[in-house]
């Protein structure tokens, strides 16, 4: 049965440039979380039909919200997206396309209300009707911007206009446009570029004060320094060269500051928590604070550098801070103890780096390869 519904449709502008022009194998991890954060911002209680890749299909049935509280929801929606951007900005570390380039992103909305029929199909709600197929053809409009709250007149006309409750950023503009087999649609659009200035400051993490003046490894690896930078901080990629190692757990799809994961081997786990990454004239800042199930703890502070036509990598490992008060004797034991334990790690470390040196160039010749065929 037929029944009036006010059709809502966050969609993400930039997307087809995002997914088709970048890694997939972290836009689809970006997109998805944009996703998530446009359903946990949906504060007029609207369905979700679908979710369309770029876009969430919103319905509500029954009588229209106001416009206020449209206004309301599309800014709310904006700010929470764009505030996660800027999240993922600053705790970056991938540097690839899809996690660099994820600043360009932006949300539209389209808004219509019509008629439309619920069809059930298994766990979900389909909607359907002309009025859904508009929704969906004002997606693809002529409106010159590229961040904007659209509403139909069948949805404006439902409206009292109150310009005296409205927020100082709102400006409504005229706009028509003409799809086939529907009639001239009349729209009114409002910017939302202005909502911007109401982004909230995100602070960005400081580098501890280590002193680096004297790197315990360096080598030299045959190998861009984009490349190094990916497979260093590529959680998965330690499988492939460090020996032992069984596994990967609890680690998320992206790296980022503060991302965990752990190396599970047979007679120990080690934990990996990322500090830090920073880029300045050619180099590359990496940091690790990494804790062994045995009770030691370390961080590992990475430098690569672009030279020649490969990349110079350094590491200084540090002791971790001291969790615990001691006595003054339990506190010499631990340092002696600690002093080994760190010496072991290092020598580790050196034959770790060596394995990730062969690991790296290999895949530099693989990607050649793989760039030669397509070309």
């Amino acid at each position: 049965m037929e029944t009036t519904a006010l059709i809502f449709i966050p969609d993400i502008s930039g997307y087809t440039k995002f997914v088709t022009e970048t890694e997939a194998k972290h836009s689809k991890h970006i997109i998805s979380e944009l996703i998530e954060v446009i359903l946990n911002a949906n504060q007029l209680g609207m369905e979700v039909s679908e979710i369309e890749g770029d876009a969430v299909l919103f319905f509500r049935k029954g009588d229209p919200p106001k416009l206020t509280e449209l206004i309301e929801q599309a800014k709310r929606m904006f700010l929470d997206f764009h505030v996660h951007i800027r999240i993922i900005q600053r705790d970056n570390v991938c540097q690839c396309g899809a996690c660099r380039t994820a600043v360009n992103l932006t949300l539209k909305f389209i808004t219509h209300f019509g008629f439309l029929e619920e069809v059930a199909i298994r766990d979900f709600n389909k909607i359907m009707g002309s009025d859904v197929i508009l929704a969906h053809r004002l997606l693809k409009n002529n409106v010159p911007e590229n961040e904007y709250l659209l509403m139909t007149d069948d949805y404006f006309n439902t409206q009292e206009l109150e310009k005296q409750y409205l927020e100082s950023w709102v400006d409504f503009k005229l706009h028509m446009e003409n799809f086939s087999n529907f009639k001239n649609i009349s729209i009114k659009y409002i910017p939302l570029t202005a909502v911007r200035n109401e982004l909230p400051d995100v602070t960005k993490f400081k580098k501890e004060g280590y002193d680096y003046s004297e790197p315990d490894i360096t080598i030299f690896i045959n190998a861009p320094v984009l490349l190094v930078h990916e497979l260093l901080t590529d959680f998965d990629a330690k499988l492939e060269y460090i020996p032992g190692l069984k596994k990967i757990k609890n680690h998320q799809p992206i790296n980022r500051i503060n991302a965990s994961h752990t190396c599970v081997f047979d007679d120990l786990e080690i934990h990996f928590v990322t500090r830090f990454n920073g880029t300045k004239e050619r180099e590359i800042s990496y940091i690790e604070e990494v804790e062994v199930s045995k009770g030691f703890a370390f961080v590992s502070d990475y430098k690569l550098k672009e030279e020649a036509e490969g990349t110079v990598l350094s590491v200084k490992i540090f002791p971790g801070k001291e969790k615990r008060k001691s006595s003054l004797i339990k506190k010499i034991i631990l340092r002696i103890l600690r002093g080994l334990i760190l010496y072991k790690v290092k020598k580790t470390a050196a034959e770790n780096l060596n394995n990730f040196k062969e690991f790296c160039e290999r895949k530099a010749i693989e990607r050649e390869k793989e760039k030669f065929n397509r070309d």
